[in-house]
């Protein structure tokens, strides 16, 4: 035992050693007892069963009773630094098992060689939402061997060789600037996951629960992280798709956004191009904040954002995207929009009650890299925009707007195509630029225009007929 324990851990350096030997005459047996203290900064270790060099060793590890107890180890491998307790034990055929009831790991990067010193099944877990950045671990973690297997070796001869390594886990993965993509890709993630699973050697599985305090989306702030995740090698779920309580019901996965509440539940395959599935709700939002947080600057609207969104796709680009949702407002004052200020320049409308407060809402659908608009309706008191248009993830905007007297919302269906058509025809609005920067421009008369333009076409039309027939009585 003592043998196998050297030769698994591999030590290399100085350290003082102290042994006690009992032999019992009637027993015959005979039990040593070491401890192994480290001398300076001068040993090191790389165990077969937690492949991680460990520099400037300390601590203190003790062999008694066939078992191994390592206690207040600490160590370090480049600038991580590892700190350890816990035993490990050897049975008669060869089997063993490694407990840390204590295994940490602070400040190493995604790609470090700390991970792939973890069992499959925990980096699994890890790379199955693509983190990145500085992480910390910290937690228990089992490690042990499983039966023997049978293999075929030279000249046909059946061998036993040891069988996959099996784990358990209940650790704490903490993050600093770090990213990871669970279908919707965070940056500047501050927080941390509650891992616990296990693996058998062929598969794996791990539940977590997620603990971020912070992270970005296309510069829009997520804050207090909460909510359920399970990881296996099929891939994420996450929200309603990874929890089922004990009364049926599910837990889902919330952030705070713009002082609103963001509800998020669904899953995202394994591997680089792995599709994904993600719908989400957005309740009671602050509009100034969140447009201002998309935009990228000061934004003066206001009023509450509330929102549904289904989107799918795959990590090989945004081409892949596809979905739906709808936006709504309420307790919004639609007439700080640079289009509506516009628009009531031109139409010479008396100033509107700011404290009217409006609502609005837009359906729209997801094509790749567009967002196409197909109802929109800004609904003021004084009056209200209908039209649709399309938007880009770089906030590049083109609408066209038909503008309707009076609040939108208050009137039937029919009655809004009926007003809207008919405003149609003397005045459209068109939208283009970035959300940040719109550019508002007016078209007069547009039924009339592109009747003109329909005229001077056909005249054109039947000027090039007339032409070639003059040239072919000339021939």
């Amino acid at each position: 035992g003592v043998r196998r324990i050297w030769d698994d851990v591999d030590p290399r350096g100085a350290a003082e050693f102290t042994a006690e030997v009992r032999h019992r005459v009637k027993g015959r047996r005979t039990e040593v007892e070491l401890e192994a203290t480290p001398r300076g900064d001068t040993v090191s270790i790389e165990p077969a069963w937690f492949p991680y060099r460990l520099e400037r060793l300390r601590g203190r590890l003790q062999w008694k009773d066939g078992r191994l107890r390592f206690g207040d180890v600490r160590g370090a491998h480049a600038r991580t630094t590892v700190s350890a307790e816990g035993t490990c034990s050897f049975t008669p055929d060869g089997g063993w098992h490694v407990s840390f009831a204590r295994l940490a790991a602070d400040r190493f990067r995604a790609d470090h060689d700390v991970l792939r010193a973890l069992p499959a099944g925990l980096r699994g877990a890890v790379e199955a939402v693509q983190l990145g950045g500085m992480l910390s671990v910290d937690g228990a973690l089992e490690i042990y061997s499983t039966a023997p297997r049978l293999v075929t070796g030279p000249g046909g001869r059946q061998e036993s060789v040891p069988g996959p390594a099996a784990a358990a886990w209940d650790m704490q993965l903490d993050m600093e600037q770090a990213e990871l993509d669970v279908g919707v890709p965070l940056d500047h993630v501050h927080g941390g996951i509650r891992l616990r699973g296990q693996a058998d050697g062929r598969t794996w599985r791990t539940s977590g629960d997620v603990e971020i305090d912070s992270g970005m989306w296309r510069g829009v702030q997520l804050t207090a992280v909460r909510g359920p995740l399970v990881m296996d090698p099929s891939g994420a779920r996450f929200g309603a798709a990874a929890s089922v309580d004990a009364s049926g019901g599910t837990q889902r996965l919330t952030a705070r956004v713009a002082d609103g509440t963001l509800a998020v539940a669904g899953s995202v395959a394994a591997g680089a191009g792995g599709g994904f599935a993600v719908s989400a709700t957005l309740a009671n939002a602050d509009l100034e904040r969140l447009a201002g947080d998309l935009s990228g600057g000061p934004h003066r609207s206001k009023g509450r954002v509330h929102g549904t969104i289904e989107v799918r796709g795959s990590r090989s680009g945004m081409h892949s995207l596809g979905g739906e949702g709808q936006l709504r407002l309420t307790d919004a004052d639609i007439y700080e929009l640079p289009v509506m200020v516009a628009l009531l320049k031109i139409l010479r409308v008396k100033a509107p009650d700011r404290n009217a407060f409006t609502s609005s809402h837009v359906d729209f659908r997801i094509e790749g890299p567009h967002a196409y608009l197909d109802t929109i309706e800004l609904s003021g008191d004084a009056i209200s925009l209908v039209g649709n248009g399309e938007i880009d993830f770089d906030s590049n905007v083109n609408l066209m707007l038909r503008p309707i007297m009076g609040e939108a919302q208050t009137q039937l269906p029919a009655m809004k195509r009926m007003l809207g058509g008919a405003s149609g025809q003397f005045l459209l609005v068109h939208v283009d630029g970035t959300l940040a920067n719109p550019e508002t421009t007016t078209e007069a008369f547009p039924t009339l225009a592109a009747a003109a333009q329909r005229l001077q076409s056909q005249r054109r039309g039947q000027g090039s007929m007339a032409s070639r027939r003059d040239d072919g009585v000339q021939r």
